[in-house]
């Protein structure tokens, strides 16, 4: 596409090249009537434009290397431009993968935290019945046991917080594996025993035996089934009962957590999920609440490719459930 001024000089040279030619003519018939002085003056006038014409050839040549220089310019200046749209994508990426790690690492450390505090009343529960009460073999094996799984717990998310310190965009925060929930339901129904038996609640594991194996990072779902009983538990009157339940179909597995105390009223169940939310609701014996525990049960069980729900009514009681999809 030709600019306008070497579309001017084109054209001041069309014009040049027709009156020189014109002149040409003119000083050709001039010599053949032998008029000197007149071919004198016509011939300088001839010299003047043809020396204008090649001054008009050299600066339409300098005009063009000229806008070639300038084209070029800009080829360079376009592909400098791109290069910092790529870089302004990537730092844009990178700092989206700085806050995504923030999140997880603040994520990680709130879940650590506040789960830690579990295994240490339960083992404290441990102690208690271990020093109160005659026990039978039976009990102190179970008491034993339940002493080294919350022990377990606690080096687990102490590791947790070990990994979130030195956690980088590309660490993997879920260990997946394919697992039955039998192992890990009696586990958490041990580690609250003491809990429960403290308030004069009685806990029921119900739930089914041979459940099929789900994929999991079994840490975290059991993290999930001990926040789900001890809030059970926490919100619970004395002389009733907590019931886990668990059942399957050919999809995916439920498990649900039972209780028949204070309930929730029907306008804040929309928020009960929700991280930081302190309800209506206080516990029944004074124990202290955070706001994340249900929280943390959503984040992981959507983290799992599974749902949470609840049913609750004010003064009835609530069942807090989730699923997860069976291993085909």
């Amino acid at each position: 596409m030709l600019d306008i001024t070497t579309i001017i000089l084109l054209s001041l040279l069309v014009l040049f090249s027709l009156v020189i030619l014109f002149l040409n003519n003119k000083i050709k018939k001039l010599k053949r009537a032998n008029l000197n002085d007149e071919l004198k003056e016509v011939y300088n006038l001839y010299e003047n434009l043809k020396n204008g014409y090649k001054k008009l050839e050299k600066q339409n040549a300098s005009l063009s290397e000229q806008k070639q220089n300038l084209v070029q310019k800009v080829r360079d200046l376009e592909k400098a431009n791109l290069e910092l749209l790529e870089r302004k994508e990537a730092l844009q990426r990178s700092k989206e993968k700085v806050e995504d790690l923030h999140k997880k690492k603040e994520e990680l450390f709130a879940i650590a935290i506040h789960d830690i505090k579990n295994p240490v009343s339960a083992i404290k529960g441990y102690l208690d019945l271990l020093d109160s009460y005659d026990l039978t073999a039976q009990e102190h094996q179970e008491i034993i046991s339940g002493l080294l799984a919350s022990s377990d717990k606690i080096v687990n998310l102490a590791q947790e917080l070990s990994v979130a310190i030195t956690a980088n965009p590309e660490t993997e925060f879920y260990e997946f594996t394919p697992t039955s929930l039998n192992d890990i339901l009696h586990s958490v129904y041990l580690q609250n025993l003491t809990y429960a038996e403290s308030k004069k609640i009685k806990l029921l594991n119900q739930s089914s035996t041979n459940l099929p194996k789900v994929n999991i990072d079994k840490d975290k779902i059991e993290e999930v089934i001990d926040n789900l009983v001890n809030n059970a538990i926490k919100y619970n009157h004395p002389e009733t009962i907590v019931q886990i339940k668990s059942y399957f179909n050919a999809e995916k597995i439920t498990i649900e957590v039972i209780d028949n105390g204070v309930g929730l009223e029907e306008e804040e169940l929309k928020n009960v999920f929700k991280k930081g939310a302190l309800l209506s609701t206080v516990p029944t014996g004074n124990e202290t609440r955070s706001g994340l525990g249900l929280w943390i049960v959503k984040k992981i069980v959507e983290d799992h490719n599974g749902e949470v729900s609840v049913k609750s009514k004010k003064g009835s009681g609530s069942t807090f459930s989730f699923s997860l999809p069976i291993i085909k």
